[in-house]
């Protein structure tokens, strides 16, 4: 009698177990399907963010493109990163291009003539005060505009249009007719 006892026991142990293991892997499969979308895409943003550097890798050094090829590539870097991000780059600091994937050390002086600042969701082309750069640019009327040394051409890359000095309306100006002068 004791033995039945001992059996009946065991089997209701073993029972107990295979219930607890059959509820963990209901909850688990439970909780595969609830948050599976969120984990895959977790680990999306983490793959995205660790090749980050190599999908935006530059075409080139800045000294092998011209103005407009610059433009347009840190146009597309700053709008690739708010797609990724869901916001605009640091204005800051080295940040402003290393959050587009550009090295700062390239950027320290002028490139093509122009000082390049990633700014945000802007671009600034400039000049510096007592470097022997000008920069001329035509409004949409065309009269020829001199950038004063230190103002910017700012560039917005949503919309692709640029202005003199601030951005506001009655001061756009036509980009493709940017020249850099050195003196």
């Amino acid at each position: 009698m004791k033995n039945n006892k001992n059996i009946c026991q065991a089997g209701q142990a073993l029972v107990e177990y295979s219930l607890i293991l059959l509820l963990i892997a209901v909850i688990v499969t439970a909780v595969i399907i609830l948050l599976g979308p969120q984990i895959g895409n977790t680990f999306s943003n983490m793959n995205s963010s660790l090749t980050m550097d190599e999908t935006l890798a530059p075409q080139g050094t800045p000294a092998d493109m011209d103005k407009f090829a610059i433009l347009a590539e840190m146009e597309q870097r700053i709008l690739d990163y708010f797609e990724r991000y869901g916001k605009w780059p640091r204005s800051w600091g080295d940040y402003a291009y290393t959050d587009i994937g550009l090295d700062p050390a390239d950027w320290a002086g002028p490139v093509d003539g122009i000082y390049w600042g990633p700014h945000g969701s802007n671009i600034g082309l400039s000049n510096k005060a007592g470097d022997n750069i000008q920069i001329y640019v035509n409004d949409l009327n065309g009269k020829t505009l001199h950038l004063l040394d230190t103002w910017n051409i700012w560039c917005v890359p949503i919309t692709s249009q640029c202005y003199y000095h601030t951005i506001a309306p009655g001061n756009e100006v036509d980009i493709s007719t940017l020249t850099v002068v050195v003196k």
